[in-house]
């Protein structure tokens, strides 16, 4: 299942245009048990793709997301959170949060 809605994916668009060239705080996790935090810089945001490229200290961690792939995604009413996920299996959801830095 993937976001079928235009109007979720150009949210998402919106909150990273927002960040760019600015560091966010990213957190990953497949499971609860499981979360992996970085600090990144919004790099690129292409609308007509749907990607946005994020970029780690040095470059040495590079995330590009497609948001054709994701199956929901959410962004909070202050603008300042977003929260993107799939589902990988029947209890299993890969999810990404961004939230801007303090």
């Amino acid at each position: 299942m993937h976001i079928g809605d235009p109007r979720e994916i150009e949210t998402v668009l919106t909150f990273f245009r927002k960040h760019i060239d600015r560091e966010l705080d990213v957190s990953f996790s497949v499971f609860e048990g499981l979360i992996q935090y970085q600090r990144l810089l919004v790099a690129e945001v292409n609308s007509s793709t749907s990607h946005v490229l994020l970029i780690g200290a040095h470059e040495q961690h590079r995330i590009e997301l497609n948001l054709h792939h994701y199956s929901f995604a959410t962004v909070s009413p202050d603008r300042k959170k977003l929260e993107i996920g799939r589902l990988l299996a029947s209890n299993v959801v890969l999810r990404l949060t961004a939230s801007e830095v303090p």
